[in-house]
């Protein structure tokens, strides 16, 4: 797996700026400006945020903000949420990422989650799939995090069918974020890694290219996105 990442000079910062991994059928990226509208429309798709939890119609500032703390985020921690690209159109069809889940719940305290949300002509074609291995093998790999997790609400079956299809091991019930029993999954770093789902990136490489950002100053809102 090659890796070449770019770094700027922020006091005593020495993270990457940014990353893009690109799997056999997408690329993940950090979010632009350019995805303002896609972004936007996703979260208007009533289907889409159907087990999210419930919050007032996302606007062009929430957007602002999120990419803001996006940025913020990437360059403090060297990772974030992540816009998703299909290859062969060139469009935005989603995003998916690693954050910590404390500033969404206290509770949380030093847990790391997985997320994941995409357009609706994305389903049922093992997109997310292919992207939560990607960002599981380099949380987990590059970034050095040693346990990832993710939830979701029972009835949400295409998500949690996501988890297990990259790998992750169910571990019970837990209430987080306001949402109560949500199945709870984790990926661990050796477990993960020696697994047939952590033998992924040299089967179908992952590639990592640096790439500039603009600065940005904010703190990641409250939300699923």
């Amino acid at each position: 797996m090659t890796v070449s990442n770019s770094s700027k000079g922020l006091g005593d910062y020495n993270r990457p700026v940014s990353i893009m991994l690109q799997t056999p059928r997408l690329v993940i990226r950090p979010l632009e400006d350019r995805d303002a509208d896609a972004w936007l429309a996703m979260f208007a798709d009533l289907e889409v945020t159907r087990f999210l939890p419930a919050g007032p119609a996302m606007t062009r500032q929430d957007f602002q903000r999120t990419i803001e703390a996006r940025r913020e985020m990437q360059r403090e921690i060297g990772y974030a949420m992540w816009a998703v690209d299909d290859k062969a159109s060139r469009s935005f069809i989603g995003q998916c990422g690693i954050r910590p889940a404390e500033p969404m719940d206290e509770s949380a305290a030093s847990e790391i989650e997985l997320a994941y949300h995409f357009v609706r002509r994305a389903w049922n074609k093992g997109t997310g799939a292919e992207a939560a291995v990607a960002v599981l093998a380099q949380g987990l790999g590059q970034i050095g995090l040693d346990r990832i997790m993710a939830v979701a609400l029972p009835d949400n079956i295409g998500s949690w069918r996501v988890m297990e299809k990259s790998g992750m091991r169910y571990q019970g019930v837990t209430d987080l974020f306001g949402l109560q029993g949500l199945k709870k999954y984790v990926a661990e770093r050796e477990g993960w890694r020696q697994s047939e789902w952590g033998a992924y990136p040299p089967e179908a490489p992952v590639s990592q290219l640096g790439m500039r950002e603009q600065d940005g100053l904010a703190s990641e809102p409250s939300d699923f996105n």
